[in-house]
């Protein structure tokens, strides 16, 4: 706190999310992987090691350190001493039904407590621009534009931002 009032730092950071999810990127390296004779699970371990998601039920990011190909939506964990499904854990905890049952876990291990999160695939979308986007002059325009605004742009939004602070109810109430 500051003398009349609290004080607000604000970065501006950005994520392109695209609308694929891992799911449907997994299936195309395994069938790419396939066709021109690699290994498919090594090829979708080396490309997707590294590669940040983001969870459509929480919308936060994970990075993914491995795929597990030894696990599904089936497979069971101990949820309080119960048995439960990842599948069961998605329905109850977030009401998102998961159509493919034979998929592999992605997994992020939580670097401060050492704990792996297991994410389900079809509920990941993909972040960051691929080679083809990155080639499209026209995307990467537009792109600019929201990237690159000018310091009056920044201000006019912050100062909207504070207004809206001020005038919502929510935001207000002690």
């Amino acid at each position: 706190m500051k003398e009349g009032g609290v004080l607000l730092n604000i970065d501006v950071c950005f994520k392109v999310v695209r609308s694929d999810t891992a799911l449907n990127h997994l299936k195309d390296l395994l069938d790419k992987a396939a066709s021109r004779g690699f290994d498919p699970k090594e090829a979708v371990q080396l490309a997707l090691k590294g590669m940040t998601v983001v969870t459509r039920y929480n919308q936060k990011t994970y990075k993914i350190d491995r795929v597990d190909f030894a696990q599904s939506p089936e497979t069971t964990f101990d949820k309080n001493g119960t048995p439960t499904s990842y599948r069961e854990y998605y329905k109850t905890r977030y009401n998102e039904n998961i159509s493919d049952a034979n998929q592999p876990l992605l997994i992020n291990k939580d670097r401060r407590t050492g704990n792996e999160v297991a994410l389900i695939p079809e509920l990941c979308q993909l972040t960051g621009l691929t080679d083809a986007m990155r080639a499209d002059f026209r995307m990467m325009k537009d792109l600019a534009v929201i990237l690159h605004t000018n310091a009056e742009a920044k201000i006019k939004e912050i100062k909207n931002l504070m207004t809206h602070f001020k005038t919502n109810a929510k935001c207000v109430e002690k």
